[in-house]
C-alpha cells in the first residue's frame, strides 16, 4: 500500500513503479506512472450476449446427459448449469452466490447477505428459479445448511473458490468459441446488462445491483465501452464522392 503522507510510528513509504510504464497523458508533468499498460492493469470483462449464454447452457447440458448417472462428472456440470442460471436470475457477487444454502431459497424465498456489503436481498423466486434450484438440490441430497455448488459431490461441506468458477466458465466459454473477455464475472454483469436492455433505466439496475452511483452501474454493464464500438464501427468518413 502506498502513504502519501507518514504515519505515527511509521516510517514514510513510498511507491516502486516498474521502470518504462507510461505516464498520465492527460497531465505529462505529473510525476504518476501506470504501473501496468493497460486501464486499471486488466481488460475489460464483458457481459455473455443472450445467444451466446444460450451457448454456455446448451454445452452444460449435453456434458451432464453424456455423463454416467450419479456420478462426480454429472454433478459438476449440472452444478455448472444451474451456477450460471442462478447467476443470470439472482445477479449476487461470486462469493455469495457460491455460498448458497437451500436455506437460502427455502419455500421459494431467496435471502442472502452480500459479503462484500452487507446488504441483504430478500424477495420471492420464480417459479422456474425455485424449482430448478430445489429440484437440485434434492437430486444430490443437500442438507438445509449444505453448500450446494461445491467442487465434488462426495468429500467436505465447502463451496467452489471463486478461482475455480472462473476457470470453469472461462473454459466452457472457449469451449462455444466465445472471442471476447470473460470470467466468473460475466455472469453478473450479464444480469445486470439483460435488465437494463429490458427496461433502459440505469437508476433501476443501480438499485437493484445496490450500487450507490449510475456511472458505476454504466461502468459495469460496459455501456461506455459498447457506445464507443458503435461509433467506431459508424465512421466511413471521406468516400462519399471517390467511392
Amino acid at each position: 500500500m502506498a502513504y502519501y503522507g507518514s504515519k505515527p510510528g511509521k516510517s514514510k513509504k513510498t511507491k516502486i513503479v516498474p521502470k518504462g510504464m507510461p505516464k498520465r497523458m492527460d497531465n505529462p508533468n505529473d510525476n504518476y506512472q501506470r504501473k501496468t499498460s493497460t486501464k486499471m492493469g486488466k481488460q475489460t470483462m464483458w457481459y455473455f450476449t443472450k445467444e451466446d449464454f444460450e451457448k454456455l447452457q446448451r454445452e452444460c447440458l449435453v456434458h451432464s446427459q453424456k455423463a454416467k448417472k450419479g456420478s462426480d462428472t454429472e454433478y459438476k456440470w449440472e452444478r455448472n448449469y444451474v451456477l450460471m442460471m442462478a447467476g443470470v436470475n439472482l445477479g449476487c457477487r461470486t462469493n455469495t452466490l457460491l455460498e448458497l444454502t437451500p436455506r437460502n431459497f427455502a419455500g421459494g424465498h431467496f435471502y442472502v447477505k452480500e459479503h462484500k456489503t452487507g446488504k441483504v436481498q430478500a424477495y420471492d423466486l420464480s417459479s422456474d428459479m425455485y424449482k430448478l434450484l430445489n429440484d437440485y438440490s434434492e437430486k444430490w441430497g443437500f442438507a438445509k445448511d449444505e453448500f450446494i455448488f461445491r467442487n465434488h459431490i462426495e468429500g467436505n461441506n465447502k463451496p467452489l473458490t471463486r478461482q475455480a468458477a472462473w476457470k470453469f466458465v472461462k473454459k466452457l466459454a472457449d469451449e462455444v468459441g466465445i472471442k471476447y473477455n470473460v470470467g466468473a464475472y460475466s455472469i453478473r454483469k450479464s444480469f445486470a446488462r439483460w435488465l437494463y436492455d429490458d427496461c433502459h433505466d440505469i437508476f433501476k439496475v443501480m438499485h437493484i445491483m445496490q450500487h450507490t452511483d449510475p456511472m458505476v452501474t454504466a461502468h459495469y454493464i460496459c455501456l461506455e465501452e459498447d457506445e464507443v464500438t458503435r461509433i467506431r464501427n459508424s465512421i466511413n468518413n471521406g468516400f462519399e464522392t471517390f467511392k
